[in-house]
């Protein structure tokens, strides 16, 4: 059996979730989501494929809607997704459902897995919320779901769970709107909220080191003057690499309704066993 394990990850949870895939699946090769985006079709070989990435939103990320839109998955037989999250709901799985199903695909397994938050737009991230404590009982409970997802997976049995185990309630209110909305809108309005309404900078703290300029997966971020700049040219993944791995602490994002920022107040987080240079190499 071959399989693929196409991963996008801004911070590492998904890499880190990619790895420990890989090491339970004879014969599997990790591939980076962002690496073939350029090109006009994105050909899979594996008679098994699967995705991992985290929930954006409630949905998928910018990176894994394009891929989806130009992966041809003809030689997959079974195809299965993980989504991590910092304990939100997700219906990341439906959104994948709607893309495959344009070549007669869907999941035939899938997975949430609860991360540490790594958000900067929410006040979730205080300092002190992502304790070693924390970390370690969340990596224990990932290597028990993977444990047993992956004896799924290499038996090729269908695995389409409910998802159970969320740590927040979305509104009422919330849910009947993003119910109402039309994916096809929902994916242009993360479009337009990462190149329109976010506006990155750096304060008087940059040194810059320009790792900042690495990691930046769409290639949005250039050095200039040893100064990182946004180009507006270029589209944001939203993977938000740039301030988790920033060691100065230095990039902050300016508030602009309806974005509220929290960066100058929020701790930054990278999984600790997931460095710059790992986010750097899916480019």
């Amino acid at each position: 059996m071959s399989s693929e394990i196409y991963y996008f990850s801004g911070t590492g949870n998904s890499l880190q979730v990619a790895r420990e895939l890989q090491a339970r699946l004879p014969e599997s090769n990790l591939v980076p989501i962002v690496r073939p985006l350029d090109d006009d079709t994105i050909e899979t070989h594996a008679d098994m494929v699967g995705l991992v990435f985290p929930n954006f939103c409630l949905t998928i990320p910018i990176p894994v809607h394009d891929f989806l839109e130009k992966a041809n998955m003809a030689s997959a037989r079974y195809v299965f997704a993980v989504c991590t999250r910092g304990g939100t709901p997700s219906e990341a799985f439906d959104y994948t459902n709607e893309l495959l199903a344009r070549q007669g695909k869907r999941l035939n397994a899938q997975l949430n897995i609860t991360m540490p938050w790594n958000h900067p737009l929410g006040q979730e991230n205080l300092p002190g919320t992502a304790t070693e404590e924390c970390i370690a009982h969340l990596d224990a409970e990932m290597q028990r779901k993977l444990d047993a997802f992956s004896e799924r997976v290499l038996d090729w049995e269908a695995y389409l769970p409910e998802d159970t185990d969320a740590d927040y309630e979305i509104p009422r209110w919330q849910k009947t709107l993003f119910s109402w909305i039309p994916k096809s809108f929902n994916y242009a309005l993360h479009r337009y909220m990462y190149q329109d309404l976010i506006r990155f900078y750096s304060d008087s703290t940059c040194n810059g080191c320009g790792i900042c300029e690495r990691v930046c997966l769409s290639q949005k971020i250039a050095l200039v003057d040893k100064k990182p700049v946004w180009q507006q040219a270029i589209k944001c993944y939203g993977c938000f690499a740039c301030i988790n791995y920033c060691p100065q602490q230095a990039i902050q994002i300016r508030s602009r309704f309806p974005v509220q920022s929290s960066t100058e107040v929020t701790a930054r987080y990278h999984h600790p066993e997931v460095i710059y240079k790992d986010i750097a190499a899916q480019r």
